[in-house]
């Protein structure tokens, strides 16, 4: 929060996650609404949710609760909020809510019946350690529809090490290019590397300072091979 004359009066939001987007300010009830990555103990880092503080700093509340990534719409007002929350493994849902979170109706849910009955079937999400052995790292692994545990398939690795961002998908999509790609019997992976997106920390986002080249490369080798046993690839 600066003044008029641009000096520093405080510190609005703080803690250990990235804050993203300043959606509206209401200035008659002094409510900074914005969104952030990494707030929630236990979700993917990347899953992006709504809050409010009070433009004091306190109260800080989340308004988009659940295990998804959320994208959102809303007025200039500010007084209503449309959220639309999936994951690659789950079909996308909106609802609408209000300015303090309440949700006030669920306005649609994504069709897949056709899809599935077409016999398409989720992709998988997973975690591992980075070359580091201390850093997370989140995928999503595309298997072809009638994959067989107990045969071995050749592995592909969708690979695009930033900086600044990561493809590693985080909301439903059924027009991926790595799904029709599984679909000639391979395991297409996405994994995150250190140095690839600034939605974690300074230190993540700067990993790959001065090697663009060789940065992203022991993270996405281990990779594949580190998900074989979990995912029975």
């Amino acid at each position: 929060m600066y003044d008029g004359q641009g000096r520093l009066q405080h510190q609005i939001a703080a803690g250990e996650y990235v804050t993203d987007q300043i959606v509206s300010v209401d200035e008659k009830t002094r409510m900074l609404y914005f969104t952030a990555n990494g707030h929630e103990a236990g979700e993917d880092p990347y899953y992006t949710h709504l809050y409010r503080v009070g433009l004091d700093g306190s109260g800080l509340k989340l308004l988009t609760p659940g295990n998804f990534t959320h994208a959102l719409s809303w007025p200039d007002s500010g007084k209503y909020f449309v959220d639309t929350y999936s994951r690659v493994d789950t079909a996308p849902k909106s609802a609408l809510l209000d300015g303090q979170g309440t949700p006030l109706g669920e306005l649609e849910t994504t069709d897949v019946s056709q899809l599935m009955t077409a016999g398409f079937k989720y992709p998988e999400t997973f975690k591992i350690k980075a070359d580091d052995g201390v850093t997370d790292l989140y995928g999503v692994i595309y298997k072809p529809f009638d994959f067989n545990a107990s045969r071995k398939y050749p592995v592909i690795e969708y690979v695009y090490p930033g900086p600044q961002v990561e493809q590693v998908t985080k909301a439903f999509s059924a027009k991926s290019p790595n799904v029709p790609l599984a679909q000639l019997g391979f395991v297409v992976v996405e994994v995150s590397n250190r140095g690839g997106s600034p939605q974690r920390d300074k230190w993540y986002d700067t990993y790959g300072y001065g090697n663009l080249r060789d940065y992203g490369l022991a993270d996405k080798k281990g990779g594949p091979g580190a998900t074989r046993g979990g995912a029975s690839v």
